[in-house]
């Protein structure tokens, strides 16, 4: 038996970013074309540099968050192994995880991993739920359901109960 939860990437946030993004660049643009007329070099020097730093993110949301989001591709993925986490391209044994956590931030909540040793990300990898579609808390929950039932911690708990 092959247990899998998948969860894609969020349109909704990356639409959000996107929009977010672009206000603020046609701030910055209405900046330039004052500082223009007003024969201000320095602000549209400023405000050029910081609009052209805008659009490079504008394009990097854009290929990294919002094509996948439209595309159905997965963010997330638990498996009886582990979890793959598709957007730091990082995947975890259940077997190397003392202690998972939910973290709710300002902007965004995260998932708290504490490994059992040093890895190539650190004993502490945090995954970010901001650009995956679902609600935060069920999405720890899986990952709690998972932990529980494929770790070394669950199996002894499981082989506890039968005997």
């Amino acid at each position: 038996m092959d247990t899998t939860t998948i969860y894609p990437y969020s349109k909704r946030n990356s639409f959000v970013t996107i929009g977010v993004l672009t206000i603020l660049g046609l701030l910055f643009i209405s900046n330039i074309y004052k500082a223009y007329h007003n024969n201000d070099r320095i602000d549209m020097i400023v405000f050029g540099v910081l609009t052209a730093l805008l659009v490079f993110i504008l394009v990097m949301v854009i290929a990294t968050r919002l094509r996948p989001a439209l595309n159905g591709d997965l963010a997330l993925e638990f498996k009886e192994k582990g979890i793959v986490d598709y957007l730091r391209n990082i995947t975890i044994d259940w077997q190397d995880i003392k202690a998972i956590d939910f973290k709710r931030t300002r902007s965004s909540s995260m998932i708290d991993i504490q490994l059992k040793w040093e890895s190539d990300h650190g004993s502490q990898i945090y995954i970010s739920l901001r650009w995956i579609e679902g609600n935060d808390r069920n999405i720890y929950n899986t990952a709690l359901f998972y932990f529980n039932r494929f770790s070394d911690t669950g199996v002894q708990t499981q082989e506890q109960g039968n005997t």
